[in-house]
């Protein structure tokens, strides 16, 4: 525009000087302007007038007050024009007055330029730095009261800002640290020793144009102790895409490390003794087992349960069972000081053992004579027992898992030798514990397919030899794996509790059974059931007992339920009811396996009991052992002063028959007579007899 300006005038006044002769006249002195002159002007006229306007739209769309001045230059620029139209000489009013109003327009115009260029820029430069000022102290006050430090970078990743709690939590003031590199002097990568740049997330915010949010990272304070923060870099990116900078905000997280570091501690050890718990050694173990696949090394798990411990918490209380888990605990630490000692729950506890030629025998019965020694608590002397199983890799196996399992069998093994007592895992323990899982399994299903059956073995009379009762055998033939013996699915059936379901069912067949022998003649006869003690738990127990023998319209006399010594010590009330709610209806209560329960023969005198079965083992050596002759002679005396019936148990042969007829036993049975026979063969049995009878 400037050249353009410069070429127009340089033109314009060309023509002027050189052809000023030949140029049309634009004034006649005396006449005024002629009509070139005023066509020209009213051209002028209307490019101001339409200039103006637009001025004045813009004014409204967007009000400055250069455009104000701009306006009112152009109106007066107008307004000279049209005088410049209506003047007859140059000394006329008219034209004076043109002259003055382009004066003032040019005033207008200067003013109009001068606050456009210069003033409004300038005031808005000046508010735009007040503004930014005070946006800076805003951000200043914000940045201070984050909580958080916050620290700017520029793109030579020198720091260029920090904010007050980035100076607290560092220990650095502000003009110590601004313009030096972070990474070189406060930044780490981790607590032992500082990262490569190249592997700084700070670095990589920059280098890929990425935000990063690191959970853990260390600075270090100006004191050289290392801050634990968790930080969020992000990159400044400007409108042309390039970076000049990076934010970097962070916290210090030293107490959530504290408290991290408090729940693991808490996951990984046990409240009452302190010590490691099931997850930390599975994981312990796991570690253990990597190092000594590496070194060919052995590893041993003692896995240790208290015998008894349930009598502690019954006879002392719970405290004082915390107190004995707290001793053990301790015991196990004094005896094992070397090693991981754990407790996984309960009264269980781990040890566990790695290195080479270990002497796990020798270890196991130090642990086991030592924790034998009598404890005191609360001026008590308190006496435990432990049975250990033990587990060795990578013999019996190579996975954590399957090492605590197998130590656990083990153990298990143990108490069932005795307690106070080792076991190592052998083959044959897995073997049986997968046959007792099948088992249970089939078992559920066995009751529904009528896998489950009786057989009955007479109860004779000694004197006329005449069968007059008979005790319910339960039997399970397995279609696949053929006949399971009672005493392996019982055992099942008891610990998964399933012999509720099972002794209803035998309820059920056994009077059933008992009816129809009635119906056909043999009506003096009775049966006798073996109950479980989870029966007797059970709420309705002797009312299921009441509506059977109604629903077979049996007198309660002809049922006979036999209830072991263990059974007949328990102290629990519900139990204790539950039997004597049986009496009253009728039911006979007898007492199996008479002599090899426990010592005490109290129960006699809480129970009413109609008959006590000597057990078999009595009457094995009855004739060949003269101690067993008089104790058997005495036990039968016992009954008869107490007016109960005895029945002798496992009668083979006619010598022992001989004896008990000369003592007086009251019935018999055995093989001597019959071995337990299906109902069919029962019937045969009974028939058979009559007819000899």
């Amino acid at each position: 525009m400037f050249i353009f300006s410069l070429l127009y005038v340089f033109v314009i006044s060309y023509i002027i000087v050189r052809y000023e002769q030949k140029l049309p006249l634009l004034v006649i002195d005396g006449k005024g302007t002629t009509n070139l002159k005023n066509f020209l002007e009213y051209i002028v006229i209307l490019f101001y007038a339409f200039t103006a306007f637009m001025t004045l739209l813009s004014y409204k769309k967007q009000p400055k007050k250069s455009y104000l001045d701009l306006i009112l230059a152009f109106v007066f620029l107008v307004l000279s024009e049209l005088l410049f139209t209506l003047y007859k000489n140059v000394y006329d009013v008219q034209n004076f007055l043109g002259h003055l109003y382009k004066g003032i327009s040019y005033i207008y115009f200067m003013k109009g330029i001068y606050i456009a260029t210069i003033k409004e820029p300038y005031d808005a430069r000046k508010k735009a730095e007040e503004e930014l000022k005070k946006r800076e102290k805003h951000l200043k006050t914000i940045t201070s009261s984050l909580g958080e430090g916050v620290i700017v970078l520029d793109k030579d990743k020198k720091i260029t800002f920090m904010n007050q709690e980035a100076e607290r939590l560092l220990g650095y003031q502000k003009n110590e640290l601004l313009g030096k590199a972070l990474f070189q002097k406060i930044h780490c990568g981790n607590e032992n020793q500082c990262a490569s740049l190249c592997e700084c997330p700070i670095y990589q915010t920059m280098e890929l144009k990425k935000a990063y949010r690191v959970e853990e990272d260390f600075c270090v304070r100006k004191d050289g102790t290392l801050l634990p923060i968790a930080y969020v870099s992000t990159p400044m990116i400007d409108d042309n895409g390039e970076i000049i900078g990076s934010v970097v905000v962070f916290r210090d997280i030293t107490e959530r490390k504290k408290y991290n570091e408090k729940i693991k501690y808490q996951a990984y050890h046990d409240a009452l003794t302190d010590l490691p718990n099931r997850r930390y050694l599975i994981e312990k173990l796991k570690n253990e087992l990597k190092r000594a696949e590496k070194h060919n090394s052995q590893i041993a798990i003692l896995y240790l349960d208290l015998d008894n411990f349930k009598n502690i918490n019954d006879s002392f209380g719970h405290v004082m069972g915390d107190l004995l888990l707290k001793n053990v605990a301790q015991r196990l630490t004094m005896i094992h000081p070397d090693c991981f000692i754990a407790r996984l729950g309960g009264d269980e506890f781990a040890v566990l053992l790695s290195g080479n030629d270990l002497n796990v025998e020798e270890i196991a019965c130090k642990t086991i004579q030592i924790l034998t020694q009598p404890i005191k608590l609360e001026n008590k002397e308190v006496f435990i027992t432990t049975s250990i199983g033990i587990s060795v890799y990578p013999k019996d196996g190579d996975d954590e898992m399957t090492l605590i399992q197998h130590a656990d069998m083990a153990m298990y093994d143990a108490k069932k030798k005795g307690k106070n007592q080792f076991s190592f895992y052998t083959t044959k323990l897995e073997q049986q514990r997968t046959r007792k899982s099948k088992i249970e399994q089939l078992l559920r299903t066995a009751l529904e397919n009528e896998e489950i059956s009786l057989c009955y073995q007479p109860i004779v009379d000694t004197v006329s030899k005449r069968i007059i009762g008979l005790e319910a055998f339960v039997r399970w033939h397995h279609p696949e794996i053929g006949e399971i013996p009672a005493n392996e699915f019982i055992a099942v059936a008891e610990e998964n509790g399933l012999i509720v379901s099972l002794g209803k069912h035998i309820l059920i067949t056994a009077l059933q059974d008992l009816k129809h022998l009635h119906e056909i003649g043999f009506d003096h006869l009775y049966v006798s059931v073996n109950l479980s003690l989870r029966q007797l738990r059970h709420h309705d127990f002797a009312a299921l007992i009441s509506q059977l023998l109604q629903k077979n319209k049996l007198q309660a006399n002809y049922l006979e339920l036999e209830i072991t010594e263990n059974i007949a010590l328990c102290d629990e009330k519900h139990v204790i009811h539950s039997i004597q709610k049986l009496k009253d209806i009728g039911v006979r209560i007898a007492i199996d396996d008479f002599g090899i329960g426990r010592s005490s023969i109290g129960y006699l005198r809480t129970f009413s009991v109609d008959t006590l079965k000597i057990d078999k083992s009595f009457i094995f050596d009855v004739t060949t052992n003269p101690n067993t002759a008089h104790l058997t002679s005495a036990l039968i005396t016992f009954a008869h002063n107490l007016n109960l019936q005895v029945v002798a148990e496992g009668v083979e042969t006619a010598e022992q028959l001989g004896f008990l007829e000369q003592h007086h036993c009251d019935k018999i049975q055995g093989y001597l007579f019959s071995p337990p026979v299906s109902f069919e063969q029962l019937v045969s049995l009974l028939h058979n007899s009559s007819s000899r009878c």
